[in-house]
Parts: C-alpha cells; sequence; structure tokens
C-alpha cells in the first residue's frame, strides 16, 4: 500500500505517518524512491496505534518494536521484559488516576467556594456620609444642599444637589452625576473590561513590574486616613487591581467621564470589598463638585496619558487645585521611544489627542511646572508589540513602547 492509502484506512495523516518513518517507529521499503507498506510495515503500524491507545509515548514504542524487532519476542526472556514494561504502565497509569482524583477533589473545592462567594447578599454602597465635608460647588465654590434623599446612616443613594448660584447634580445608583456628561464619540465605557483582554505577556509582565514598583511607593507613604483619588479609570483601573492594600480608615475618589463604567466597578467592588468609602464620581471634565486642598494621593495608571488623548493640557496641571499641599503622586507614565508612525496612528484615530502625548520630556516638564518634584522613578522596560488589544491599536508592531512608574509630590 502507498502512503496515502494506508492514511485513509487507518485515519492517520500522512504527516504522523512521514514523522514515524523519521523517528524509526516505521521503516518500509522504498522501490524506486517511493516508500511502500508491505505487510510488516503494516504490522508495525498496528503495533504503534494499538500502544498508543494504551497511553504509551513514542520513545517507550520504540523500545517495545526495538525489542519485537530483535528477537521477534520468541525469547521467554524478551516477553518477560515486555510484560515488566506493561506492568510498569499499568502502576504509572495507577497512580495518575490517583493523582486526577485528588486534583478532581481539590477543583470540586475551589468550585464550591467560588460559588459560596457568589451566594453571598451583595453590599449596595453609596456616596459615603463622610464624603460630604467635601463636596462644593465648582461655579462658585459654595456649599452644596441635599434634596429628595435615600440614604442609610453610611451611604446616600439618590438625591439632588443644588448650589444657590444655580449649579445643580444628583445622586444616581450610589454615584454622584455632573452635568458634565461625556460628548466625545471616539471612546467607549469598557462595561466588559475588553482592555484588560489579548494583552501579550510581554506587556502583561511590564505592567506587574510597574504595579510593583507603585505598591511600594505607596506603602513607603502609606494611605491610612487620607483622601486618596483616581481619575479616567475607564482605560486602567490601579484601585480596583489592588483592593487588598487600600486600608478602610480612608476615602477614596474614584473619578471617570462614563457612569456606567463607574457602575460597573462598583458592583465589582462591593463584591470584593464592601467596606471601603468610595466617592464614585461621574465627570467628563476637570472642574470636580470637590473643595480645593482635598485630595491626598492621586494614583495614575495611564491616566496622565489618557488625559492627552482629549486635552492638550497636563492632568495635574488642571486637577492641582483639588490637591493638598502635600500631596503625593504615584503613578505610571507611558511613552513612546523613536515612535513616528504610532504617533501619526494615534492622532489619526483620536484627533484631539495632544501631539506631546507619550513623550516623556513632555511628562517631566509639566510635572516641575506643575510645581511637582520627582521622588523616584524607574523605567520598567519597553514593548514592541501590545498585540491586538482594544487600549493600544494606535501601537504599531516594532516601536518601543515605555512603562516608567513615578513618584512625585508638590
Amino acid at each position: 500500500m502507498r502512503i496515502g492509502k494506508v492514511s485513509e484506512k487507518y485515519h492517520i495523516s500522512v504527516d504522523n505517518i512521514y514523522y514515524y518513518i523519521n523517528y524509526g517507529l516505521l521503516v518500509p521499503p522504498k522501490p524506486r524512491g517511493q516508500y511502500v507498506f508491505d505487510e510488516q510495515t503494516v504490522r508495525d503500524l498496528e503495533w504503534i496505534l494499538g500502544l498508543k491507545e494504551l497511553d504509551f509515548s513514542l520513545r517507550e514504542i520504540h523500545v517495545i518494536l526495538s525489542l519485537k524487532r530483535i528477537s521477534g519476542l520468541a525469547d521467554p526472556q524478551d516477553m518477560e521484559e515486555l510484560k515488566e514494561i506493561f506492568k510498569g504502565k499499568r502502576d504509572f497509569c495507577r497512580k495518575e488516576i490517583g493523582r486526577k482524583q485528588q486534583i478532581l477533589e481539590h477543583l470540586d473545592s475551589h468550585i464550591q467556594a467560588m460559588e459560596a462567594r457568589e451566594s453571598v447578599p451583595q453590599h449596595s454602597t453609596g456616596v459615603p456620609l463622610s464624603a460630604l465635608p467635601l463636596l462644593r460647588c465648582p461655579v462658585c465654590g459654595g456649599p452644596l444642599s441635599l434634596s429628595e434623599v435615600e440614604m442609610d446612616q453610611r451611604f446616600i443613594y439618590k438625591g439632588n444637589l443644588s448650589c444657590a448660584c444655580g449649579y445643580s447634580a444628583h445622586i444616581s445608583s450610589g454615584i454622584l452625576m455632573t452635568p458634565n456628561k461625556n460628548e466625545n464619540l471616539q471612546d467607549t465605557p469598557d462595561i466588559t473590561r475588553e482592555l484588560y483582554k489579548d494583552l501579550p505577556p510581554a506587556l502583561i509582565s511590564t505592567f506587574q513590574r510597574s504595579y510593583n514598583w507603585m505598591l511600594k511607593q505607596i506603602q513607603e507613604t502609606g494611605l491610612h486616613k487620607k483622601v486618596v483619588a483616581e481619575t479616567y479609570v475607564n482605560a486602567w483601573f490601579f484601585m480596583h487591581n489592588h483592593l487588598e492594600y487600600l486600608p478602610t480608615d480612608s476615602l477614596y475618589i474614584v473619578i471617570d467621564k462614563y457612569p456606567e463604567t463607574l457602575l460597573m466597578y462598583k458592583h465589582l467592588i462591593e463584591r470584593q470589598k464592601p467596606e471601603l468609602d468610595i466617592l464614585y464620581l461621574a465627570d467628563s471634565s476637570t472642574r470636580f463638585p470637590l473643595k480645593e486642598n482635598c485630595i491626598d494621593v492621586h494614583l495614575d495608571f495611564f491616566a496622565a496619558n489618557e488625559h492627552n488623548f482629549y486635552h492638550d493640557t497636563f492632568l495635574y496641571e488642571r486637577i492641582a487645585p483639588y490637591l493638598t499641599a502635600h500631596a503625593e503622586l504615584v503613578g505610571t507614565y507611558f511613552y513612546f521611544e523613536n515612535a513616528p508612525k504610532s504617533m501619526r496612528l494615534l492622532l489619526s484615530q483620536y484627533p484631539e489627542c495632544s501631539s506631546r502625548n507619550f513623550h516623556l520630556g513632555y511628562f517631566l516638564s509639566s510635572l516641575e511646572k506643575a510645581g511637582f518634584c520627582p521622588v523616584d522613578s524607574e523605567d520598567c522596560g519597553a514593548v514592541t508589540d501590545s498585540g491586538n488589544n482594544l487600549g493600544f491599536g494606535f501601537h504599531v508592531k516594532g516601536e518601543k513602547m515605555h512603562l516608567m512608574p513615578y513618584h512625585a509630590r508638590k
């Protein structure tokens, strides 16, 4: 039989047949330059397929076939050796069954624990009462009045806020909604967390190095009894990925232009750490209904970059009025190294994007102009491929994108 006929009869690919030949498992004759499967070769193939059904590896099959070819298994000693090989495989399979049973039990335990956690009633949160002293009219700086309130002893879930000057906002689903709604069409709320999918391993590793560096700075700085804020969380949300490091005696402010994104993260955090006091603020501007000098620590993972997608101003210059005199900045800035193609693509995809975005020199000089002194920073390395990820569709393969975690203070 020719190889094609053998492939068809035994339901094995031609490539696999050639692999067995090259491996030495099959030794068919080759008259006139083409392999022909004679009766002996067919028997060898049937042996191979039968041994594979018994879970023997190709190396083990080669040993068995060699034993068969040398003596034809006529010698009782050879038969005894073959029997020991089969016994060894049987004992190995028994051990594997025991090991797999242990794995099944561990998996069942994990699944039960996850199902138990899912069945725990979700705690609803809202605007913390502890955040009320921080609220001010962004137009005149005056106090805000509350009306038509739904609340309990800890949170406000619904209500209207107004100022004597005419400014108004409202609380819905526990989120403070300002009149500054997003009108940009280049972006969408990432409520299915698409930005976190399909990241290549090299980029994920770089993310983790920057996370580790930021966490070290945060632990040294300390977050206890402070007001901690993070903006532009639709892109990346550092606090949510590190809830276990957030002390419960602090007040947190999470700001984004999309109420949908805030609500999605609010529900996730309510499942994971509902004891945190978090003010969720939906606002597409940088004129927040907060009093001046109230934020002690600002966390940034891509927020400074995200701001420059839609504004030609520097993030910390815009939010400086809300930062205390001794405010700390801990973040990660993304920048390109000689990446003209990526910048051209970025500017074509985001017409409002600043041409200075992803520029390290711009970031450092803007920090200084905004009155901040770098305490420390580190280059966590560069990636040349961000994959087919939605968040970095403008990054052209081959051009370097660096992540630089930084710590600065006023």
